[in-house]
C-alpha cells in the first residue's frame, strides 16, 4: 500500500481545483472563469487499489498586497509543509514573471519532488505545448513533465500512474468513503460564494466572503440554512441585493439548487448581506469572516 500527499500549487486560474474535482469526480472545490477563486487549502481523496492520493487544492500564487490577498498566498505556502509531492501546474504560452521565480526559489527549499503539469493543452498546438515545457524545465529540475486537460480528463490517468511510483509506502490517511476535510458549513459557504463569483462583475466578487450560521433539519425533512454574505463597502450591499431584491434571489435559487444535490434533502436557504467595511484588508476582519491569519 502506498499513500502520500500532493500539493498542487501555480498562479491564479489555471485549473487547479478543476484537477481536483476530476480526480476525486466530485465537485469538493469551487471553479469559476475568475482568478483568485480558491482561498482555503482543500483536500481531495482518491483511493486506488493499491494506494490513496491525499491532493491539496490551494490559491494562486502571486505577489500579494492585501491582508486577504497574503493570507491566500501564505495557505499556499505553508501547503507544501509535509507533502510528498508537488504538481507545479502552468498553462501553455505563460511567461516566467516575479511570481515565478520567487515560487521556484519556495520549491527549491522543499525537500518533495515537483512534476512540471501542463494543463489546458486541449486549447493549444502541440508547438506551444513544447515550448511551455522547455521554457519552465530549463528553470527548475522537474521530476517528470506531463501535459494535460484537466476539464477533459486528457492524460490525467498518466499522471495519476506516475504519481504512484513517486509516492512511499503507507497507510491510509482517510476512510473509505470521506474525499474531502470540509465541513459541510465550509462546503456550503463555497457553493453560495461561487454563486457570486459567476453571477456578480467586475471586483465586488473579491470583497464578497460567506459564513454559514445555522443548519437544522426541519420536521417535514427540509434542511433550513441561514448564511450571511458579507461585503466591503455598503454601496455593495444594494448590488448583492439587486433592485427589488433580484440578484439576491437569483444567488439563492442557484445556489439552493446545488445545496439540495449535495445534502440530498429540499433545502430553504436564507440568505442574509452585511457590511464589514474594507474586511479583505484588515487581519481581525479576516479573522473574523474564518480566515485563520498566521
Amino acid at each position: 500500500m502506498k499513500s502520500g500527499i500532493v500539493t498542487i500549487i501555480g498562479r491564479p486560474n489555471v485549473g487547479k481545483s478543476t484537477l481536483i474535482n476530476y480526480i476525486v469526480q466530485e465537485k469538493i472545490s469551487i471553479v469559476t472563469p475568475k482568478p483568485q477563486t480558491t482561498r482555503f487549502r482543500i483536500l481531495g481523496v482518491k483511493n486506488l487499489n493499491d494506494a490513496q492520493i491525499v491532493f491539496v487544492d490551494t490559491p494562486g500564487f502571486h505577489l500579494a498586497k492585501s491582508a486577504l490577498n497574503k493570507y491566500m498566498v501564505n495557505t499556499a505556502i505553508k501547503s507544501l509543509e509535509g507533502t510528498d509531492l508537488v504538481y507545479f501546474m502552468v498553462e501553455p504560452g505563460e511567461y516566467i514573471n516575479k511570481d515565478y521565480e520567487e515560487l521556484f526559489r519556495i520549491l527549491r527549499e522543499n525537500p518533495a519532488k515537483v512534476f512540471l503539469v501542463i494543463n489546458k493543452i486541449d486549447l493549444y498546438k502541440k508547438p506551444e505545448i513544447e515550448q511551455s515545457k522547455n521554457l519552465f524545465s530549463e528553470k527548475f529540475p522537474f521530476s517528470e513533465s506531463i501535459a494535460i486537460s484537466a476539464l477533459r480528463g486528457k492524460n490525467v490517468d498518466s499522471l495519476i500512474e506516475k504519481t504512484v511510483e513517486y509516492l512511499p509506502e503507507g497507510p491510509k490517511y482517510f476512510p473509505l468513503g470521506e474525499n474531502t476535510d470540509l465541513s459541510i458549513e465550509q462546503r456550503i459557504a463555497e457553493i453560495i460564494r461561487e454563486k457570486l463569483y459567476l453571477m456578480l462583475k467586475q471586483e465586488l466578487p473579491y470583497e464578497s466572503a460567506v459564513t454559514v450560521e445555522e443548519i437544522k433539519e426541519r420536521e417535514n425533512g427540509m434542511i433550513y440554512i441561514r448564511a450571511t454574505i458579507y461585503v466591503a463597502k455598503e454601496s455593495q450591499k444594494g448590488i448583492v441585493i439587486g433592485a427589488n431584491g433580484a440578484m439576491i434571489k437569483k444567488i439563492g435559487t442557484a445556489s439552493r439548487l446545488e445545496l439540495s444535490e449535495l445534502l440530498k434533502k429540499p433545502v430553504f436557504l436564507d440568505l442574509h448581506v452585511k457590511v464589514e467595511e474594507d474586511w479583505p484588508k484588515i487581519d481581525s476582519k479576516l479573522k473574523k469572516l474564518g480566515y485563520i491569519v498566521n
